[in-house]
C-alpha cells in the first residue's frame, strides 16, 4: 500500500509539473495576443511540454546565433564565466572613465606628461576588456577601424617622406585611442554604460563649476583674460575647449531630460552645465549648442525638446546675468552676487521643470523679473557697463586672429595641395595689409589644419572616417540603451563637428576621447561573444 501510495503521489507530482509547464508556455502567448481572453490549460505529455531548462538553454543558444547583437548580450549569461566577464569589462569601463577625468582635469591632456598617463589608462582598459571579451570579427568590421588605420598610415608615410617619421606619432596614437575607446565601450553591460553616462555628467559638472569659480572669484588658471574680459577656462585652461566639453555633456543631459522632464537632478545638472558654458563666453560653443539642440529637436520632437530645455536655459540666463559684473577685467569680481544668481537660477530651473507648460512660462517671466530687479539693485550701476563691455568683446562676428590663421592655412594648402606640409610642420604665416607678419600655431579650424599638414589626401581620409562614425552611430539607434541617450549622443557629435571648424579642440586629446566615449556607450555589443561563452560553459558542464 505504501509503495502504491508513493507511485500515486509521484504520478500526481508529474502531472502537476506538466500543468505548470503548460501554463508557462501557453499563458504568455494568449495574454500577449488578446488581453481579455483567459488562457486554456490542458495536460500535455512530457515530450509536448517542452525541453528541460538545460535543453532550452542549448536550443536558445543555437537558435539565436545569427540574431543581431543587443546591449544585453554581455549580461544574458548567468554562468560564472559570464559574471566574471561582466565584472572585468565593468572595471575596464571605470578605468576608461578615470582616463577621461585625468585628461580633462589635466589641461585636456595637451601636454606630453598627461598624455602618457591617459595613454596608459586607455591601454589598461583595452587590455582588460579584450581579455574578458576577446576580439571578434565584428570588431575588425567596425566601420571606423579601416579609415582610422588608413589616415594613420598616410600620416606616417607623409612624415617619413619628409624625413621626420616621428612627427606622425601623435596623430596615430590619437586615432588608436579612438578605436580603443569604441572597442571597450561596446563590451560594457547596460548598467556599466549607465555608470559611464553618470560619470561623464559628473566630470562635466566639475569642469563647469571650476570655470564658474574662475570667473566669479578670479581663481588661478581657471579663468582666462582676453579682450578685456575674464572667461572661464576651467581645468582645461582654454575657454573654447572647455565649451566643447560642456556642450557635448549638456546635450546628453538635455536629451535624457526630454525623456524625464520632471527630473529635478537632471534639471539641476543641465542648468549647471549651461552656466559653465555661458561663463566661457565662447561663440563657437554657443553655435555648437544651437546646432546640437536643433538636431535633438529633429530626433525627439521640437515641443518636448523645448519643454525640457526651457527651465535649464532660464536658470542659466539668470545665473549669467549675475556673473557678468565679474567678467570685465577693469572691474573687481562680485562673488556674492554671482553666488546669489547661481542659486536663484538653479531654483528657478527646478521650479519651472515641475510645472505645466503655460504656468511654467508665466512663472518664468515673473520669477526673472522678481529675482532680477533685486540682484541688479545689489550690483549697482556697474551692471550696464559690464554688459556693454562683454557685449562689445564677445557678441560680434569679428575675429582677426581666426581669419588670419585660416588664410595662412589656405596658403599652405595652395602650396602643398596633395600631401600637405607634413604632420606638425605647417608653418602658418599671414602678412597683414600694414606689412606686419603674424605667426600662428594652429589654424583654429581642425579641418583646415589637417589639410595643411596632410593635404587633400589626408582631408579625404578624414571625411571617410567621419562618415564611418556617423553611419556607425546612426545604425546603433535600434540597439542603444535608450532612444534619449542615443539622440543626445548624436546631437553631441554634431555639435562637436561644428565646433571643430572654429577651434583646435582635436589637439586636446581628452576632449576627443570624451566625445568618442559617448559614441561607444550607445554601440551594440560585438556579435557572437555571448554565444561563445555559453557554449564553453555548457560543454564544461557536460564534460563533468
Amino acid at each position: 500500500m505504501r509503495a502504491k501510495g508513493g507511485m500515486l503521489a509521484a504520478g500526481a507530482s508529474r502531472r502537476r509539473s506538466h500543468v505548470v509547464a503548460a501554463v508557462k508556455r501557453i499563458g504568455p502567448q494568449v495574454w500577449q495576443g488578446a488581453k481579455h481572453e483567459r488562457p486554456s490549460i490542458r495536460r500535455q505529455s512530457p515530450a509536448a511540454s517542452g525541453p528541460l531548462p538545460g535543453e532550452a538553454a542549448s536550443s536558445a543558444t543555437t537558435k539565436h546565433q545569427g540574431d543581431p547583437p543587443t546591449l544585453a548580450s554581455a549580461t544574458a549569461d548567468a554562468s560564472p564565466d559570464g559574471a566574471l566577464q561582466s565584472r572585468v569589462t565593468g572595471w575596464a569601463g571605470l578605468v576608461l572613465l578615470v582616463a577621461v577625468a585625468v585628461g580633462l582635469f589635466g589641461q585636456g591632456a595637451y601636454y606630453a606628461s598627461v598624455q602618457r598617463v591617459v595613454g596608459v589608462l586607455v591601454a589598461a582598459a583595452t587590455v582588460l576588456a579584450l581579455a574578458a571579451w576577446p576580439p571578434t570579427r565584428s570588431d575588425a568590421r567596425l566601420l571606423p577601424v579601416v579609415p582610422a588605420a588608413a589616415l594613420a598610415a598616410w600620416a606616417g608615410l607623409d612624415a617619413a617622406l619628409r624625413g621626420v617619421p616621428m612627427a606622425s606619432v601623435g596623430l596615430a596614437l590619437l586615432l588608436l585611442g579612438v578605436v580603443a575607446v569604441l572597442l571597450v565601450c561596446r563590451r560594457l553591460a547596460r548598467e556599466d554604460r549607465e555608470v559611464l553616462f553618470i560619470g561623464v555628467s559628473g566630470i562635466g559638472l566639475v569642469v563647469a563649476l571650476a570655470g564658474w569659480l574662475g570667473v566669479a572669484g578670479r581663481v588661478g588658471s581657471w579663468a582666462f583674460q582676453a579682450q578685456g574680459v575674464w572667461r572661464a577656462s576651467s581645468l582645461l585652461s582654454y575657454p573654447n575647449a572647455t565649451a566643447a566639453v560642456l556642450v557635448a555633456v549638456a546635450l546628453l543631459v538635455l536629451a535624457r531630460l526630454v525623456q524625464m522632464p520632471r527630473s529635478v537632478p537632471l534639471v539641476l545638472a543641465a542648468t549647471g552645465l549651461l552656466v559653465g558654458l555661458a561663463a566661457t563666453a565662447s561663440r563657437a560653443g554657443a553655435l555648437a549648442l544651437a546646432v546640437g539642440v536643433i538636431v535633438l529637436a529633429a530626433l525627439r520632437g521640437p515641443r518636448v525638446t523645448a519643454r525640457a530645455a526651457v527651465g535649464p536655459c532660464a536658470g542659466a540666463l539668470l545665473a549669467l546675468a549675475c556673473l557678468v559684473p565679474s567678467m570685465p577685467a577693469a572691474s573687481p569680481p562680485r562673488p556674492v552676487l554671482a553666488l546669489l544668481g547661481l542659486c536663484a537660477g538653479l531654483a528657478l530651473a527646478a521650479v519651472v521643470a515641475r510645472l505645466r507648460w503655460r504656468l511654467a512660462v508665466a512663472l518664468l517671466l515673473a520669477g526673472a523679473l522678481a529675482a532680477g530687479l533685486p540682484l541688479v539693485a545689489i550690483a549697482g550701476s556697474g551692471v550696464g557697463d559690464a554688459v556693454q563691455t562683454v557685449a562689445q568683446a564677445r557678441i560680434n562676428l569679428a575675429s582677426p586672429d581666426r581669419e588670419g590663421a585660416l588664410h595662412a592655412a589656405l596658403l599652405v594648402i595652395a602650396e602643398h595641395p596633395l600631401a600637405g606640409a607634413g604632420p606638425a610642420h605647417a608653418q602658418l604665416r599671414w602678412k597683414e595689409p600694414d606689412g606686419g607678419i603674424h605667426l600662428f600655431a594652429y589654424a583654429h579650424n581642425e579641418y583646415a589644419q589637417l589639410a595643411a599638414e596632410l593635404g587633400l589626401v589626408g582631408l579625404t581620409l578624414l571625411a571617410v572616417l567621419l562618415v564611418a562614425i556617423a553611419r556607425l552611430l546612426w545604425s546603433a539607434r535600434a540597439t542603444s540603451p535608450s532612444e534619449a541617450a542615443w539622440a543626445g549622443v548624436v546631437a553631441a557629435v554634431a555639435a562637436f563637428a561644428v565646433h571643430s571648424g572654429f577651434d583646435f579642440v582635436w589637439h586636446l586629446p581628452a576632449v576627443v576621447l570624451t566625445v568618442m566615449l559617448l559614441v561607444g556607450v550607445v554601440l551594440p555589443a560585438p556579435d557572437g561573444a555571448d554565444t561563445r561563452t555559453r557554449v564553453r560553459y555548457r560543454t564544461r558542464k557536460e564534460g563533468r
